[in-house]
């Protein structure tokens, strides 16, 4: 059963590199074809600054650039070997370019138990804040696990 104690922890900031290489490889393996995505150039002549984030990038943020996530979900009880995805969503709030340096600060924003006729459910929801390298906001990212009991 899910530890209500938990909500409002926050995790310790982690940075990364937004780089160009990862949005052209989300893209393709996602099979988007779109050249905005792998040519600054393109990108330019469609009225981008540079290349864009592909609408979902966030969602790799998390794995690539909090290599300690799955300790942290662990240090706040969360049983990482039950987890289930359960909906994720994005909120941009200032341009994010190839280049920029993200920090991002990971916080247990709330959390439920759902009694089932299998057993129980923990519905939790995280929430990721990130600035750039100037310290401006500019992406909150939202996710909602399910942690099967």
């Amino acid at each position: 059963m899910f530890d209500k104690s938990v909500i409002g922890k926050s995790f310790p900031p982690f940075s990364f590199e937004v780089e160009r290489g990862k949005i052209r490889e989300l893209a393709l393996a996602i099979g988007d074809d779109n050249p905005i995505y792998s040519s600054k150039e393109e990108a330019q002549a469609a009225g981008y600054d540079d290349v864009p984030l592909y609408p979902t990038s966030p969602t790799t943020f998390t794995f690539w650039g909090n290599r300690k996530m799955i300790g942290q979900l662990v240090s706040a009880g969360i049983n990482v070997m039950r987890i289930l995805h359960g909906e994720e969503e994005y909120e941009y709030l200032a341009p994010i370019h190839p280049g920029d340096i993200l920090t991002g600060v990971t916080t247990i924003v709330d959390g439920k138990t759902r009694q089932g006729q299998s057993g129980s459910m923990d519905i939790i929801t995280t929430e990721v804040q990130y600035a750039n390298q100037q310290g401006i906001a500019v992406l909150k990212a939202r996710q909602v696990i399910i942690v099967r009991e």
